[in-house]
């Protein structure tokens, strides 16, 4: 690996790449990405791993956006751009097949960007995030006080190149000298604990979605399938706590940590370790405590919130905050903002303190609609769905119906009847004002190219079919399409 990223850093600087330019890759998952990233760092360049799997006209808006002088494409793709020097996989392989040439890397100052991540924008138009590199080397010293990699570990590596977890769970092991198995099958819970099994993994980092997976009843969780694993982290979006619990229960000794990290934040800045399994516990387990050299604040109508449960915006101060977005200076004003001499990132989560001091997360303040003149957080009556028996994910938004907004519920689970046992949860729950007019059924998880659930996708779906309907119900078949069902048969 060495030396191919002295050989790319080479290449590159005869190509006249120069400290902060933009080295774009179309990523995909494959051995050779932490060598392209390690490379591009050695010439004093920032890595920008980008979704291959985008539209082109999608890409090649970004690649202008990014002004990037290099681009690579491992799908050996058409060149999109013609003012960019444009690599594909046979040119790479010939370049990494050369001499590494005696130079010495090119360092970083503690403030030029290090890597640049695109994430979606409320407006539409993806957002790069760029992180420097002293807030990576921040965040590698600061998240292994919890991780606890060492040369012995070996990691299960499932994150996608062009999503940060790719850092945590491969670059950041690789850097201590632990092993990686970059997994490339097919999602399927029994395929993921074969490869955990066989390849004797001792750490299993994977968002919420991809764990739930993995879990499945909760019955193959036990020392014969995970006889090496040492710690269970999940994070990047809400996790059911049944499936924290199946863990927790199983291998008692595993230790199982939920995390919390926007991007902006540098990966993860706030974690939990659930040391005791709460088995009637509805809603979902605290995220935590700040990382070392991270702080939090939640805050309310501009006031800093220290009661246990009342709900504010939660801030991330400290150094692993952002440089800010990439040539959006009026977007890094409104997110980042400085008290008292530090630099906080307004991350639009609505959070709150528990009993133990922890940070409870509640949803996102975008969440916020009106209806007939009542203000409702949909993440509200997504968390109530969450916490009902047999639920594996939820997804709340609003969908048009016979010329009006109304509040859509999709319930994914294997058993279509728990959705008769949420409806009857979320009366119990919720004020009727917020309780869902439109519900349906998923029996499965519709996964984004990060490996989250893609929520709006099903959202999206469904209001397709709600304008003019006037049925309530609504079941999603395993081919894609919607089927309206009896109101009790939900």
């Amino acid at each position: 690996m060495e030396q191919q990223a002295r050989t790319l850093a080479g290449w590159l600087i005869e190509k006249g790449v120069a400290p902060g330019d933009r080295v774009a890759i179309l990523a995909e998952k494959s051995t050779i990405m932490p060598a392209l990233a390690i490379g591009i760092w050695k010439c004093g360049a920032v890595y920008v791993p980008l979704d291959g799997t985008q539209p082109g006209t999608r890409l090649r808006g970004l690649l202008s956006r990014l002004r990037a002088r290099v681009v690579v494409a491992l799908d050996n793709r058409d060149p999109l751009l013609d003012d960019a020097y444009w690599v594909d996989r046979m040119q790479l392989d010939n370049i990494l097949s050369g001499s590494a040439p005696d130079q010495r890397t090119v360092a970083h100052r503690p403030d030029d960007t290090a890597y640049i991540i695109f994430t979606s924008g409320s407006t539409g138009e993806p957002k790069g995030v760029e992180i420097t590199a002293a807030n990576l080397v921040a965040y590698f010293g600061n998240h292994n006080r919890v991780l606890r990699f060492t040369p012995e570990s070996r990691v299960f590596s499932l994150s996608p190149f062009h999503f940060d977890v790719s850092i945590e769970d491969t670059l950041l092991p690789l850097s201590l000298g632990a092993f990686v198995h970059q997994f490339r099958g097919v999602h399927a819970g029994a395929i993921m604990r074969a490869v955990i099994m066989r390849e004797r993994i001792t750490h299993l980092i994977a968002v919420s979605t991809l764990l739930t997976l993995i879990t499945e009843d909760g019955k193959q969780i036990n020392r014969e399938n995970f006889p090496e694993l040492e710690m269970v982290m999940t994070g990047a979006e809400v996790c059911d706590p049944d499936v924290i619990n199946a863990w927790k229960n199983s291998l008692p000794e595993v230790r199982v940590i939920n995390v919390y990290g926007p991007t902006e934040a540098t990966i993860v800045c706030v974690a939990h370790e659930i040391e005791r399994v709460h088995s009637e516990r509805l809603s979902s387990y605290p995220i935590g405590r700040p990382l070392r050299g991270v702080a939090a604040r939640i805050v309310e109508d501009d006031t800093e919130v220290h009661t246990q449960g009342q709900i504010g915006e939660l801030w991330i101060g400290g150094e692993q905050v952002m440089r800010g977005y990439f040539d959006q200076p009026e977007e890094t004003a409104r997110r980042v903002v400085e008290v008292n001499g530090v630099r906080y990132y307004r991350t639009g989560d609505m959070c709150s303190y528990d009993e133990d001091g922890n940070i409870v997360f509640h949803g996102r303040n975008d969440d916020e609609v009106k209806l007939a003149g009542r203000r409702i957080h949909l993440g509200e009556v997504q968390q109530a769905a969450l916490g009902c028996p047999g639920v594996e994910r939820a997804a709340a938004g609003i969908v048009p119906r016979r010329d009006h907004d109304v509040i859509a519920l999709v319930v994914v689970a294997r058993d279509r009847m728990v959705v008769a046992g949420v409806e009857k949860r979320l009366v119990e729950v919720l004020p009727e004002y917020m309780r869902p007019t439109v519900v349906a059924w998923s029996p499965e998880l519709t996964v984004s190219s990060t490996g989250k659930t893609n929520e709006k996708l099903l959202l999206q779906r469904l209001s397709e079919v709600t304008r003019e309907a006037s049925a309530t119900h609504f079941a999603f078949t395993s081919d894609g399409d919607i089927e309206t069902v009896e109101e009790s048969h939900a």
